[in-house]
């Protein structure tokens, strides 16, 4: 197949994917302008788009591009075996986000949507976290409330966390990808694993999936730490 071929076959894969888990919605929210064109990270294919799933628990809201094939698939054999950067990045809600208008502007959106971007930014993401399992970062420009924000105005998030509804995996047109949930962390959890590092990151990694709500992000969920 060539790269438009796999670009369809994926693409119908993670949306046969979706629908297996709730209702997907029709629309997608991407951009008028590219920000890849001003000097954004770029995305494998150039598209950047986000899905909106929802479920008889709350809603989904993932990437959807960052596993697309690259798009000089035809000309570069390097990048023929790889759908993209071999993951999407995801964020579960318990609750229902309302209209289009309302997710757009959600503070989940804002989440995801920044975790997207950094890992378009870092092709080696999914290496990373088959490594480590959990990994940890701070995000930029996440409309959150500020008592979730450092002293440098950053939001903590767990990458990796094992999730009660979507799976870890889905198969696509060149490979196997990953589907990364992201959790919001308190500024408490956060703190914590600045100060102790990896072993802290497990700790809160391992009592945050013993929860009933594994997986999924909310404001006012309790520190684990």
């Amino acid at each position: 197949m060539n790269y438009e071929e796999h670009f369809d076959r994926s693409a119908q894969l993670r949306s046969n994917h979706w629908k297996s888990i709730g209702n997907l919605h029709p629309d997608v929210i991407t951009h008028l302008i590219n920000p890849a064109f001003m000097g954004g990270p770029e995305w494998p294919s150039t598209r950047q788009a986000f899905v909106i799933v929802d479920t008889p628990s709350g809603t989904v809201l993932s990437s959807d591009g960052l596993s697309d094939p690259y798009n000089d698939f035809n000309e570069n054999p390097d990048n023929q075996a790889y759908n993209g950067v071999g993951c999407e990045f995801y964020i579960e809600c318990d609750e229902n986000l309302g209209d289009f208008d309302a997710i757009k502007s959600s503070w989940q959106f804002s989440v995801v949507y920044q975790a997207a971007q950094l890992a378009a930014g870092n092709p080696n993401i999914a290496s990373i976290i088959e490594e480590h399992t959990y990994v940890s970062t701070e995000l930029y420009h996440c409309t959150v409330p500020d008592s979730f924000l450092n002293e440098h105005g950053r939001v903590g998030v767990l990458f990796g966390l094992k999730s009660n509804q979507v799976p870890a995996e889905v198969e696509l047109s060149l490979e196997t990808i990953r589907l990364v949930n992201v959790t919001l962390l308190t500024k408490a959890e956060l703190d914590y694993i600045t100060e102790k590092g990896g072993e802290a990151r497990m700790e809160i990694a391992r009592k945050l999936e013993a929860l009933p709500t594994a997986g999924k992000s909310f404001l006012d969920r309790q520190s684990v730490v």
